[in-house]
Order: C-alpha cells, then sequence, then structure tokens
C-alpha cells in the first residue's frame, strides 16, 4: 500500500509540475500585458499634462493615476486572465506606433502649424487616442485572426522599420512637416503589406524574425555610427546623412531574411542570438576602449564587428541543431514497432484461473511482448 501511495502521490507531483508550467506560461503573458498596459497609461496621464498644462502636484498624480488604472483594465476585463501571444504583440505594438501616427496625422494636415501654439496639445491628443484606438485593433486582431506567430512578428518589424525608413528618406530631401507625416504614415501602411508578402515567400518563425531585428539593429547601429562620425568630421550634420541608419536597418533585414530562410528558430533560439550579439559587441567596446583612440570610428565598427562574429556563431549552431534533430526521423528512423503490454500477464492468469483457457493451450494467451519491423 506505501509504494501505492508514493506512486500516485509521485504521480500528483509530475502532473502539479506540468499544470504549474504550463500556467506559467499563461501567466507570463498577461504579465507583460498588465506591464505594457500600465506603461502606456503612463504615457496618456502624461499627454493628459499637456493637454491640461497641469503642473505642481497633479502633473506628477495624473500619470500616476492613469498608469494604474491602465493595469487594472486587463484584470478588471478579462477575469481568466487569458491572452495569446499574438493579441499581446499586437495590442503593444498598436499602442506604440499609434502615437507615430496619430501625431504624423495631424502634421500632414497642419504642416508646421500642428506644433505652433496651442496646436500642439491637439496633435498630442492625437497621438494618444491613435494609440488607444490601434492597441484596441490590435488586440482584436490579434483575438480574431488565425495569423502564425511569425507573420505577427513581421507586421510588428516592419511596422516601426518602414515609418522610419519614410521619415529619414524624406529628412535627407526635404525640410516640409507635411511630407515627414505623409512619408511615415505612407510607408507605415507600406510595411504591413510588405510583411505579408514576405511572410507568403517564406514562412518565417517568430525566432527568425527575432534574430533578423537583432541583425537589423545592428546594420542601424553601424549606420548611426557612420552618421555621427560623419558629423565630427564635417562638425555638422548634412541632411542626406539621416540615410545611413535607414540603409542599415533595410540591408539586416534583407540580409536577415537571406540568411535565416529555412533556418526554422525557436523564439528563445531568437532571443539567444540577440544575447551573443550584444555580448559580442560589448566585447568589441570593450576592446575599442582599450586602445583609447582619438578617432570615433573604431568605436562603432569593432562592436559591430564582434556583435556580428557572435551572432553568427550563435545563428549557425542553432541551425546545425535544428537541421540534426529534424533529419533524424528521415535518416535514422527506427522501423522497429516494439510494444510492452505486461498487464496481460495478469489477464493469463486469471482466464487460467477461470478454465476460460488450459496451460497447453497457450497460443490462446495475450502476448506480454510484441515486436515488428518494417523493410
Amino acid at each position: 500500500m506505501s509504494k501505492a501511495i508514493k506512486f500516485i502521490l509521485a504521480v500528483a507531483v509530475i502532473f502539479f509540475i506540468s499544470f504549474q508550467q504550463s500556467f506559467g506560461q499563461d501567466e507570463i503573458l498577461f504579465r507583460k500585458h498588465v506591464v505594457s498596459s500600465g506603461w502606456n497609461g503612463l504615457f496618456y496621464g502624461i499627454a493628459l499634462d499637456i493637454i491640461a498644462d497641469l503642473d505642481g502636484a497633479a502633473a506628477v498624480g495624473v500619470p500616476v493615476i492613469t498608469a494604474g488604472t491602465s493595469a487594472l483594465l486587463p484584470l478588471l476585463t478579462n477575469p481568466s486572465k487569458t491572452i495569446t501571444s499574438n493579441s499581446l504583440v499586437l495590442t503593444s505594438h498598436g499602442k506604440s506606433i499609434g502615437w507615430a501616427h496619430g501625431m504624423s496625422l495631424t502634421t500632414l494636415v497642419g504642416g508646421e502649424n500642428a506644433w505652433k501654439d496651442n496646436n500642439y496639445k491637439i496633435s498630442v491628443g492625437a497621438g494618444a487616442l491613435s494609440s488607444i484606438g490601434l492597441g484596441i485593433l490590435g488586440n482584436s486582431l490579434g483575438k480574431n485572426q488565425l495569423w502564425d506567430e511569425g507573420q505577427v512578428a513581421l507586421y510588428r518589424h516592419y511596422g516601426w522599420l518602414m515609418p522610419f525608413t519614410g521619415f529619414s528618406i524624406s529628412a535627407a530631401f526635404s525640410d516640409e512637416p507635411r511630407i515627414f507625416g505623409g512619408s511615415v504614415l505612407l510607408f507605415g501602411a507600406g510595411g504591413y503589406f510588405l510583411a505579408d508578402q514576405v511572410f507568403k515567400m517564406n514562412p518565417y518563425t517568430r525566432g527568425d524574425v527575432r534574430s533578423t531585428q537583432v541583425l537589423s539593429l545592428l546594420h542601424g547601429y553601424f549606420g548611426y555610427g557612420i552618421l555621427i562620425d560623419r558629423g565630427f568630421d564635417l562638425d555638422e550634420f548634412a541632411r542626406t546623412d539621416w540615410l545611413f541608419p535607414a540603409a542599415g536597418f533595410l540591408t539586416g533585414t534583407v540580409i536577415g531574411h537571406l540568411w535565416l530562410k529555412n533556418t526554422q528558430l525557436t523564439p528563445q533560439q531568437g532571443t539567444y542570438s540577440g544575447y551573443a550579439a550584444a555580448g559580442g559587441a560589448l566585447v568589441g567596446l570593450g576592446i575599442a576602449l582599450l586602445f583609447e583612440s582619438e578617432n570615433f570610428t573604431p568605436y562603432y565598427v569593432v562592436p559591430y564587428l564582434t556583435g556580428m562574429g557572435a551572432f553568427a556563431f550563435a545563428v549557425e549552431r542553432f541551425r546545425s541543431h535544428n537541421r540534426s534533430v529534424g533529419c533524424i526521423p528521415e535518416m535514422k528512423k527506427n522501423n522497429w514497432d516494439i510494444a510492452l503490454m505486461p498487464q496481460n500477464l495478469f489477464l493469463n492468469q486469471q482466464l487460467i484461473r477461470h478454465g476460460t483457457i488450459t496451460p497447453a493451450g497457450s497460443f490462446a494467451l495475450q502476448p506480454a511482448f510484441s515486436a515488428s519491423l518494417k523493410f
């Protein structure tokens, strides 16, 4: 009896741990949802400060109140405390990019007047309203659309990449605010269409997209380094220098798509590739600091190179691992089909005891072991 109790307790513990792990993942997603809501609520409070010209204690208290209220809303409106990964990603993306789209819309309509006198309050309010609206839209799309997680990750990536590219291009060739606003909105809409087309060409995983984002950031960082370096040399930033960061982000994205095609990285592997790139970049920065160069160039070139090296090592290691795991069913498949059925020993004893069969008729006994081989 004691052995049976121990066995039952062991099974119960295993079941409890498994349940906690599955529940824990949902809990992590919902926790991120609450934190994201509270963080965005803080900015909504700051927007109220700007619109209402609050100062003193009110200017401090209002953002805290809106942050707390926004953090409570998911708890009050979602009693089951469940949220999908797609809903979380699209909601957070909608709330963050909504500020840029709302302010760009008022800039497109009002031009430079959108930020003169008290008109800036309208622009800030439009940004806040757009953030709330796109957050609600993102949550709805995440719940109702059967999109792959990699597809959603691409929407988020291109949803930021293309508006920045549009702004950089307009800043490089124009100083008209309406062009700034229009380019952000136009390139933003085109970014979601482009993300959809990229996913149709190759179904990247969420891990693949995360690694692509790492490459994009590395190359964008390199582009910013060139921009700053040229500013030191020329004692001022040339307008067209804005093209360097934009070209860096775009180049990193294209290289990432080509490099990671059919790699099938898991989200964890994609995150680890980012850790590797960050660690490599820090090592490179340390190496550059050791030489105390008066030139700015080594301080972004060396971290870029070491970050790329660490990233490449991590990705290729993950690629080899994923390929080896994927080849096992095809190249090392076990054609033996073996089944153990020890319960039949007890069943045979009962059949003999009740005279259903006799030991002489052993061919009628139920097998305790069976094996078959497929050629």
